[in-house]
């Protein structure tokens, strides 16, 4: 006897049985179930793509401004040991080379009103004393000959004149390096350093280059603490020392210097760090 043998007969084939398979019916029954899982596919990946497409956007958001900001700059503020002020103390006048004959003088003193009960008693010169002798604090005698040189010329000039009005003199147009108290940023070192980050604009240039460093600049604190005379002390180039020298000149107004309770200009040294992120 010959083993049965199970012959799997689909459901298409019995109903396409004895009829034209050829026709395209037949097929698209048999490919469905492939179609249909290809839908789902298709269908479960555009949701996905839809829902994850936010995360996505935010992800590639955050890299491209991580890469904005790697172009910033880290201000740090360093101190500066300035050198002592050395005194300029002035030249005496040269001593003659020989002593010139002393003429005779009179002791001739305004008398002088003391606390206790004793007396003072002074003698005091006749016209006729005066008329022989100068006047002078001592009595002596001399060598009989009087001599009156030129007075030498002051170092200072007057700062009056016949009207009343006064012309500045050496002394008020001084720029201190050094005073009893040192110019200061309205609101101290934190608003100082807050102000440069906030304005300083790290030059495009430098920044290709990668250009890192300290600019130092020097400039004049004015007796109403405006900025002058703004000067590059150290530069890194590209255009760094240019950005800098232009946000100090736009500073708003410090405190001004004192020396002896009176305002004076001072000048000031101030490091900039700059640093790429």
């Amino acid at each position: 006897m010959e083993p049965n043998t199970a012959i799997a007969i689909s459901l298409e084939d019995m109903i396409f049985e004895g009829r034209n398979k050829a026709y395209g019916a037949y097929v698209l029954r048999k490919i469905y179930h492939q179609h249909l899982s290809q839908a789902l596919l298709y269908a479960i990946g555009f949701f996905v793509l839809l829902f994850s497409a936010p995360v996505i956007a935010n992800l590639l958001a955050g890299k491209k401004n991580s890469i904005q900001q790697s172009t910033g700059c880290t201000i740090t503020m360093t101190r500066v040991v300035l050198p002592p002020v050395k005194e300029v103390t002035p030249e005496k006048a040269s001593e003659p080379a020989a002593a010139k004959a002393t003429a005779p003088t009179v002791k001739n003193t305004t008398p002088k009103v003391v606390d206790n009960q004793t007396p003072v008693v002074d003698d005091i010169p006749t016209q006729e004393d005066l008329q022989k002798a100068n006047s002078g604090l001592t009595t002596s005698q001399g060598d009989g000959e009087t001599e009156i040189g030129n007075p030498l010329p002051g170092e200072g000039t007057g700062g009056g004149n016949s009207t009343g009005s006064g012309e500045p003199t050496a002394a008020a147009t001084q720029i201190f390096i050094s005073a009893e108290h040192m110019p200061e940023f309205e609101g101290g070192m934190k608003k100082l350093m807050a102000y440069l980050g906030k304005n300083i604009r790290y030059p495009k240039a430098a920044q290709a280059q990668g250009v890192e460093g300290t600019v130092v600049l020097s400039f004049v604190v004015s007796v109403t603490g405006e900025i002058n005379d703004v000067q590059v002390l150290k530069g890194l180039g590209y255009g760094t020392e240019e950005e800098a020298v232009r946000v100090v000149e736009k500073m708003p107004r410090w405190k001004p210097g004192s020396q002896n309770g009176r305002a004076v200009p001072v000048r000031m040294t101030l490091p900039i760090r700059l640093k790429l992120k």
